[in-house]
């Protein structure tokens, strides 16, 4: 699959510092990128900010060592294990506290699919014609309130207890479980959404999927358009990455298929013309006497043969067209 367009925020909202991280940086991001990650930071102070950070980068490089087949919850889990090892060695060598923590979200975007991880409330969407097709569960208190029929879902978004996660990327040992999700069905438009909670705050499914057709119908600036549900207006940092996909290695696979059927139906049609053309030689009459030539020619006579008793030669002319292939290159992109 390939990338047609990437928007991302990573906004301080109403906080005094940023706790977010996102992967790839902001302004770094480009069409070939396939590893996507938002993380939001808690721990106060700066603490937050550091675990977001450091967990974002060491997963980003981590998993392109893993193939498609090796990816599964139970990888992703042993790389956030190994990464908070880090973070508790980087906390105790720096004199910094054990409170430091990170929510967690991953997309990974394959030939064909694509695959999801998540830890805490930091969301991951799988977007068509703006409805979602699926979306993680937080893992919060509100949201088990939710599930629990104590809160509704309007309730829920703006709810005092709303910062308190369940799950997360602890440095003080606590045992991880960040779930995983494989997108097996992807097509032309789809979107994967990846948001911390401060998105959420004032930005509903319902503004989503008006958002998203409107920016399909080119008649918004996307990224301009999510701001202005949240500037000024959010409490928490506001960070996100949103991609729209184009499904072109099934593009040009059913490309290749017609091509070869073009050149089969060709080789047939060449085939029966070739069949004609030699039936026909074949029934040209045989009027003329090889052995009486070269005895007219052998007689020393002054006189030159008649045009009719010369051998008779025929010269088919081959008009060879030149023929080509128009390269094929991708808009390739570096970062």
């Amino acid at each position: 699959m390939d990338l047609v367009g990437i928007y991302h925020l990573y906004e301080i909202g109403g906080k005094k510092n940023q706790e977010d991280y996102i992967w790839p940086t902001p302004g770094n991001a480009t069409l070939n990128d396939r590893i996507f990650i938002v993380c939001d930071g808690v721990g106060g102070s700066e603490n937050g900010e550091i675990a977001s950070r450091l967990i974002s980068e060491f997963i980003a490089r981590q998993v392109v060592n893993y193939s498609e087949a090796e990816m599964s919850s139970a990888l992703i889990n042993e790389l956030l294990e190994e990464g908070r090892r880090k973070l508790m060695k980087y906390a105790a060598d720096q004199g910094l506290n054990d409170d430091m923590a990170t929510t967690f979200s991953l997309l990974i975007l394959y030939d064909q699919r694509a695959f999801i991880a998540w830890c805490g409330d930091t969301r991951v969407y799988h977007l068509r014609h703006g409805i979602a097709l699926y979306k993680t569960e937080d893992h919060s208190l509100v949201n088990t309130l939710v599930k629990e029929g104590e809160i509704t879902d309007e309730e829920a978004r703006l709810h005092p207890q709303k910062n308190i996660i369940l799950r997360a990327i602890n440095a003080d040992g606590s045992p991880i479980d960040a779930e995983g999700h494989w997108v097996d069905e992807v097509q032309d438009g789809d979107y994967f959404m990846l948001c911390t909670d401060g998105i959420l705050e004032n930005v509903t499914d319902t503004d989503i999927k008006f958002l998203l057709n409107q920016n399909d119908k080119g008649k918004i600036n996307l990224v301009k358009s999510f701001q202005q549900f949240c500037f000024n207006k959010t409490r928490d940092n506001y960070s996100m990455y949103l991609v729209k996909i184009r499904m072109a290695n099934k593009r040009k696979s059913s490309g290749v298929r017609v091509g070869y059927l073009i050149f089969f139906l060709l080789l047939i049609i060449s085939s029966v013309l070739f069949g004609v053309y030699y039936s026909q030689t074949k029934k040209r009459p045989k009027n003329l006497n090889p052995v009486n030539r070269v005895d007219s020619l052998a007689t020393g006579s002054d006189q030159l043969p008649s045009r009719d008793s010369l051998p008779y030669v025929e010269f088919e002319k081959n008009d060879d067209g030149d023929s080509g292939q128009v390269p094929v290159s991708d808009t390739v992109k570096k970062r």
